[in-house]
């Protein structure tokens, strides 16, 4: 799962750097969410409201990617993708003051103790558009992991910031 996580990791920072620089406006994005609440382990962000945005094209391809690649049949990992949902809000802060919301303490606090996961990066594109990834990671004591991607991105025409949450579930093999 480690080197998994870590390869869609890449593959996310490099999406939001490639939408960043408007390259894949044409592909489709998929609206809205698949849950109608924030889950309750996860921190409501300070000053931001539920939204029914895209989550960006190439980020929702990456997404589809990485539970096909987990779920391959021949997959070497040792765990088993049982569910994706998300969920986006928005905000006017920045992606960084986003980050700055979701520190590693305060995310432990809400439950998630897994210590291979990276926390919160920021930074912002060629063309100025500022984003970010946050990944969160947990596991209970039936076996049942849960990865927790946050995903905050300045949209470049309304300066506001959207904030994906994307969370994966599932069950050692």
């Amino acid at each position: 799962m480690k080197t998994k996580f870590g390869l869609a990791s890449l593959l996310l920072v490099v999406a939001f750097v490639i939408s960043g620089c408007s390259l894949a406006q044409s592909v489709m994005g998929t609206k809205g969410g698949t849950v109608s609440e924030l889950w309750s382990d996860v921190p409501a962000p300070p000053n931001a409201t539920k939204a029914n945005i895209d989550i960006p094209p190439l980020v929702n391809l990456m997404i589809q990617g990485f539970i096909q690649a987990a779920n391959a049949q021949n997959s070497n990992s040792d765990t088993k993708l049982e569910s994706f949902n998300f969920i986006a809000y928005q905000t006017n802060d920045t992606p960084q003051q986003v980050a700055d919301f979701y520190t590693a303490d305060k995310m432990k606090t809400a439950g998630w103790n897994s210590e291979d996961t990276g926390g919160c990066q920021v930074g912002s594109g060629s063309s100025g558009v500022a984003g970010g990834f946050c990944a969160y990671g947990k596991q209970d004591s039936s076996g049942k992991q849960t990865v927790l991607m946050i995903l905050p991105v300045q949209d470049e025409s309304t300066k506001q910031t959207q904030i994906f949450f994307i969370r994966f579930e599932g069950t050692k093999k």
